[in-house]
């Protein structure tokens, strides 16, 4: 993994929470989430959408919409997502270049 892009974490509840470990789904919410034209989403909603990403991407019971709203200030919700996103590619590229030259392309 590029050491450069940390692994995210908040603060909830007295103790520091990490996501769980990338699954598909989170991926694919993530790609179809920066991919969309979000120019029609009203500031509330594009937040919340901010929010959902990151509840989907720790994958822990304690990280819920309120606890999320409750650890960031309203200015670091949008950059903490990319951050997250740009460790989920981390996560996700680093696996892939693990794999033998054969693998990546099997179950076409």
């Amino acid at each position: 993994m590029d050491e450069k892009v940390l692994h995210p974490q908040l603060f909830i509840n007295g103790k520091i929470v990490k996501p769980a470990p990338p699954k598909m789904r989170v991926w694919r919410a993530f790609l179809a989430f920066f991919d969309e034209d979000k120019s029609h989403l009203m500031m509330e909603e594009f937040l919340d959408r901010h929010i959902d990403l990151i509840v989907l991407a720790f994958g822990q019971p304690e990280v819920t919409r309120a606890a999320v709203e409750d650890a960031l200030s309203i200015e670091d919700v949008v950059p903490f997502t990319r951050d997250l996103f740009s460790w989920l590619q981390a996560q996700t590229f680093a696996k892939l270049v693990k794999l033998p030259n054969g693998e990546a392309g099997k179950g076409d």
